[in-house]
């Protein structure tokens, strides 16, 4: 009976971990609140609104990778309302292999309006969940992701909790 030295055998499974640009795009579920100190803004309250997302990251080592982001919740009542959010990310990982958990945490500005407000307000934003990439093959891969992100100064209190599903391309 023989048992190879090593569990991975680079032959046989890609390098799914491999340092490199990648690009991400998809659609997340976003649970909105963005009424809290903005004059005439309807109430507080969570709304569910469909949301974009576009990232451009660079895997670093097996464990990190650092991405830029760009996250849009539009309203319902226009284009002229609604949340962006432009930040950069890091993402930790816990695997190398096929299917990669992570955890994410990240900074950035967002920009809000809800509707009803006379004006939007900009201040910086928090971002922090846990997800997972699953690898189609050495190119492509799947993505999940659940954060919270939260504003601070200008933009205290207003925050989503967004369920994620992207694609991305690694090159």
């Amino acid at each position: 009976l023989a048992f190879p030295s090593s569990g991975h055998d680079p032959e046989y499974d890609s390098d799914y971990s491999r340092s490199g640009l990648y690009f991400s795009g998809g659609g997340y579920f976003a649970l909105v609140t963005s009424s809290e100190g903005f004059a005439s803004a309807e109430t507080f309250s969570w709304n569910p609104n469909p949301s974009l997302d576009f990232r451009v990251g660079w895997r670093e080592s097996e464990r990190l990778a650092l991405e830029l982001d760009f996250g849009w919740i539009p309203s319902t009542d226009g284009i002229e309302y609604g949340n962006w959010l432009l930040g950069a990310n890091a993402k930790f990982f816990f695997a190398e292999h096929r299917v990669q958990p992570y955890l994410i945490a990240g900074a950035g500005a967002m920009w809000a309006r809800p509707p009803g407000a006379r004006s939007s307000k900009v201040d910086w934003a928090f971002r922090q969940g846990s997800g997972v990439d699953y690898y189609l093959g050495h190119h492509w891969a799947l993505s999940a992701e659940t954060t919270f992100v939260w504003g601070v100064g200008e933009m205290w209190k207003n925050y989503f909790m967004a369920v994620n599903l992207a694609a991305i391309y690694r090159f």
